[in-house]
């Protein structure tokens, strides 16, 4: 992909990408950090080590482990790791995924899949299970792996402390008894408080936060710890997963109200020259045409484009903008570095179907725009900049939220309540030593 503002501003609100996830996430990250050194350097190294581990885990685990099952359950079954198993689920679908194959290799490795569907299908199926199951036992290690750790460098660090302060008072009493008589009574130990997230990559995050919730919450070391996780990953799952898309909805309905505007086509479509350039010689109202003239059928109570017709329309209309606007948001992918459909990816013939929908919009919106004396370019730029400022919002919203809001709420929970300052972990460790004889 060429970097550029319309690939930036579509990738950040693509709502299938994970790239939004790990801005959302590593601001999450900074500020959960941040905010864990206020309460000191342990909790603070203790917080670093779960944010960033949980951070790599997060973002490579899956896909590091998906490569790994690609390369060994598909290649010793001989079938094609780039084949979505949901082209079996309406076999007239399928058989046109063969008819429309970008060549004859592709074409053959499909008929291969037909040939073995049920374990096609099974490899398909176990590859979420096992690149989801073994990214949590990765987790797992960590988690148990960061408490090992922590509770070792927190038991030797009072150790030090208490020694050192054993040997500043020996100090002070020594220089007392040169200069004074006079009692003087003795400091006990280190009693101050030290400084101390099967076929959708997104979805995929679903399960892997909610285990990395599950964890977290299970294994929590205190009372304290299990009340900060509760925060955290609330505002998180809410952020990550469900805010966004709340926000973006809101922001869409927001420019279609007041500015009479439909930003729903991703940005790259959006501002795309030929695009606009199709509205302005009329020619959009032929793919228009095109498309609304697909036959409709009820499918779960819900009035849809027939599937197999929708299917076929896409493969022998290339250039219709409605499926070159698809092509170039990445509902339908391209095989390679050629012009020709990938017919090994699934295409979701609904998202295809919301590109006409918005398209229509847009088209009736620019028309009425131009009556009312607004020229080409500045109907566009006025849609340029809500989309972009859209995607900014939701993105910057989240991140607040994520990055300042939450660790906010945490600190303040600790801080208004007495006692409750210091690391608990820490408390019961130097608790632990002092029964041991080890401190005093």
């Amino acid at each position: 992909m060429i970097l550029n503002a319309a690939n930036i501003f579509s990738t950040l609100g693509n709502p299938n990408s994970l790239v939004p996830l790990a801005v959302k996430d590593l601001s999450a990250t900074a500020g959960m950090t941040a905010g864990s050194f206020v309460t000191g350097k342990e909790e603070g190294a203790d917080r670093f080590i779960d944010e960033m581990g949980t951070e790599v885990i997060w973002l490579f685990g899956i896909p590091a482990f998906k490569w790994l099952y690609n390369n060994t359950v598909y290649r010793a079954a001989n079938l094609d790791q780039n084949f979505d198993a949901r082209n079996l689920k309406n076999k007239e679908i399928f058989e046109k995924a063969k008819e429309y194959a970008p060549n004859e290799e592709v074409k053959k490795e499909i008929e291969k899949i037909g040939n073995k569907t049920k374990l096609f299908k099974n490899i398909s199926a176990g590859k979420f299970f096992v690149s989801t199951g073994l990214t949590i036992a990765a987790y797992l290690g960590l988690t148990i792996m960061k408490q090992i750790y922590t509770a070792k460098k927190i038991r030797e660090n009072l150790i030090k402390e208490y020694e050192k302060s054993k040997k500043q008072e020996e100090v002070k009493r020594s220089e007392k008894s040169e200069s004074s008589n006079s009692a003087h009574p003795a400091f006990k130990g280190a009693g101050a408080l030290i400084e101390s997230i099967v076929y959708s990559p997104v979805k995929n995050m679903y399960v892997l936060d909610g285990a990395i919730t599950a964890t977290r919450l299970g294994e929590s070391r205190t009372p304290q710890e299990f009340i900060g996780y509760s925060i955290k990953e609330a505002m998180t799952l809410c952020f990550m997963y469900y805010a966004g898309g709340k926000i973006q909805e809101l922001l869409e309905k927001r420019a279609m109200n007041k500015f009479n505007k439909s930003i729903g086509l991703d940005a790259r479509v959006l501002e795309d020259s030929a695009f606009k350039k199709a509205f302005e010689n009329g020619t959009i109202e032929r793919s228009l045409n095109e498309f609304e003239s697909i036959k409709t059928e009820k499918i779960r109570n819900k009035l849809v484009k027939n599937p197999l017709e929708l299917y076929e329309f896409i493969h022998k209309n290339p250039q219709n903008a409605v499926v070159k606007a698809a092509k170039k948001s990445e509902i339908i992918k391209l095989y390679k570095n050629t012009d020709k459909i990938d017919t090994r990816k699934y295409i979701e013939l609904r998202d295809v179907e919301k590109v006409y929908e918005n398209m229509s919009s847009l088209y009736n919106q620019y028309k009425e725009a131009l009556k009312k004396g607004e020229t080409s370019e500045k109907f566009f730029a006025g849609v340029k900049k809500l989309k972009r400022g859209s995607i900014m919002t939701n993105i910057g919203s989240c991140v607040f939220a994520l990055g300042i809001l939450t660790p906010g709420l945490m600190l303040l929970k600790r801080f208004s309540s007495k006692g409750d300052e210091e690391f608990q972990t820490k408390k019961q460790i130097r608790e632990q030593l002092i029964k041991e004889g080890v401190i005093a």
